[in-house]
């Protein structure tokens, strides 16, 4: 597969960076990419493909990085009466926006991001949307494994609450366990509910 040498370096910089080798060169291309104007034009394979934006892959890679993250916190079997806030603490110190800045920044890949023409800087928030794209991206080219080798490599485990984590594949079921609690824990807008007349 070939790329324009605009995102083929920019791919092989992040490789090399996170530890991880994609199959799919596209998909690492589009975590990276925040452009949506020619910048995001590739010849690929001879033929002229706007990669997309990363906004989905970030969303994606939030939940599967908060899945995985959650794994460790059930395996670690904190004390119940402060789990909660453990969980909150990890989340916040471990995978919020300002620690995914500061990770993203740390390791270069800030200098991966492929941008819009005429924008000259990297802003915090398109680090850590393009490290949770990322995130999102590993897990959907290589599984949950790859995607716990990379938030390892990255330090995105390394917390006083989980000790020291060596690496823990996700069974099915603690996986799907994890989904549960993070589904639950997210915060969506809630709409009122409609009057009905004769009903409470």
């Amino acid at each position: 597969m070939t790329f324009c040498p605009r995102f083929s370096r920019r791919v092989s910089e992040c490789e090399s960076i996170i530890a991880y080798e994609f199959n799919s060169k596209s998909l690492c291309a589009q975590a990276l990419n925040t452009a949506a104007d020619s910048m995001s034009v590739c010849v690929l394979d001879g033929s002229i493909k706007k990669i997309p934006k990363n906004d989905r892959l970030a969303v994606y890679g939030d939940a599967a990085a908060a899945a995985y993250l959650c794994s460790l916190w059930i395996k670690g079997g904190l004390p119940k009466p402060d789990s909660q806030d453990c969980w909150t603490t990890l989340r916040r110190d471990l995978i919020s926006n300002d620690n995914l800045t500061r990770v993203g920044r740390e390791h270069g890949l800030d200098k991966c991001i492929n941008m819009n023409g005429g924008t000259t800087r990297v802003s915090s928030g398109m680090v850590a949307t393009a490290l949770e794209a990322i995130l999102g991206a590993v897990e959907i080219d290589g599984g949950r494994d790859a995607l716990a080798r990379v938030m390892k490599h990255l330090g995105l485990t390394e917390h006083a609450l989980l000790g020291s984590v060596k690496f823990f594949p996700l069974d099915n079921l603690t996986h799907l366990i994890c989904i549960g609690a993070f589904s639950a824990a997210m915060e969506f807008p809630r709409r009122p509910r409609p009057v009905i007349p004769g009903f409470a």
